[in-house]
């Protein structure tokens, strides 16, 4: 039986992973993919220490470190997550898992915009993650939904690719970080439309255009949406685990949530509104700890 079953493995799973195992605790983390929202981050300008780190360069040493020290990194899926007496069963695609203790740490997922036509051309035009498919609109025209500093370092970025940018918010000023909302603006290339919703997205057999409740029709190559996320937390749901009134799961200042054994770290918890490498990591590392105290009175 395993000590601690890691669910995710992004900046906080790996960070948790770390600690357990200095920590001595049966560990083992369990992901479809590893590296999380990393993957698809291009700089991480943020991350105390290592100024202009890509996500992936980031989430490639946070694996060689826990390697080191020998913690499981299984890829897999997980179906359901159970109580059974005192501890938890963890189904996999591939096996099932006995544990002590389990920590959610399986992050969020790309909220849609959910107008006409976007589902019809995803992956023809409608884009979630601008460092995998930036790329392709070189010398073209895209736009960026969205007004978080995930939208405006996706302007940034697409803006070294093509030819006109514009970037589509319902408000009247950026919620990005102020360094960021001002190299947006600074772009030539870069058009900000304000007060603005995307009410459909048109094409033939790849996106053509944007329709905006403004009446104002773009002609366009493509479209990148960041409008924020969903915390991924039906797992913990289907075992009575308390989420908020966001949809994220409730925890307190060490992690716990309701359910005595269990414990949620990073982007699907609580525990704070700033959403960063920094902050999983060290929402991941005091979980670990607090595993640990539970676990030697347990």
């Amino acid at each position: 039986m395993e000590d601690v079953i890691i669910i995710g493995g992004g900046a906080a799973g790996l960070a948790a992973a770390l600690y357990c195992a200095r920590f001595t605790l049966r560990t083992t983390v369990i992901a479809k993919e590893y590296g999380g929202t990393g993957n698809i981050a291009h700089l991480v300008d943020n991350w105390i220490g290592e100024p202009g780190i890509t996500g992936s360069d980031l989430m490639q040493k946070f694996i060689a470190h826990v390697k080191q020290y020998k913690v499981p990194l299984v890829e897999d899926e997980v179906l359901s997550v159970s109580k059974k007496g005192k501890s938890f069963v963890v189904k996999t695609k591939k096996k099932s898992y006995a544990t002590k203790t389990v920590l959610f740490t399986n992050g969020m997922t790309h909220r849609k915009l959910s107008v006409s036509g976007e589902q019809e051309f995803s992956g023809k035009g409608v884009h979630y993650c601008y460092v995998c498919d930036g790329s392709l609109y070189g010398k073209k025209t895209v736009a960026v939904i969205g007004g978080s500093d995930a939208a405006a370092l996706g302007t940034i970025f697409l803006s070294g690719y093509a030819k006109k940018v514009y970037l589509i918010y319902r408000g009247d000023k950026l919620r990005a970080e102020p360094i960021s909302a001002k190299k947006v603006y600074s772009l030539k290339n870069v058009e900000v439309i304000h007060n603005a919703n995307v009410v459909e997205v048109y094409g033939d057999k790849f996106v053509r255009g944007i329709k905006l409740d403004t009446k104002k029709n773009i002609v366009l190559d493509g479209i990148f949406i960041e409008i924020g996320h969903i915390p991924l937390v039906d797992l913990a749901k289907k075992l009575k685990v308390r989420v908020d009134d966001h949809g994220f799961i409730a925890v307190d200042k060490d992690q716990n949530t309701n359910m005595k054994g269990v414990f949620a770290a990073g982007d699907i918890s609580n525990a704070t509104s700033l959403k960063q490498f920094i902050t999983s990591a060290s929402e991941g590392s005091i979980a670990a700890q607090t595993i640990y105290h539970y676990l030697q009175k347990h």
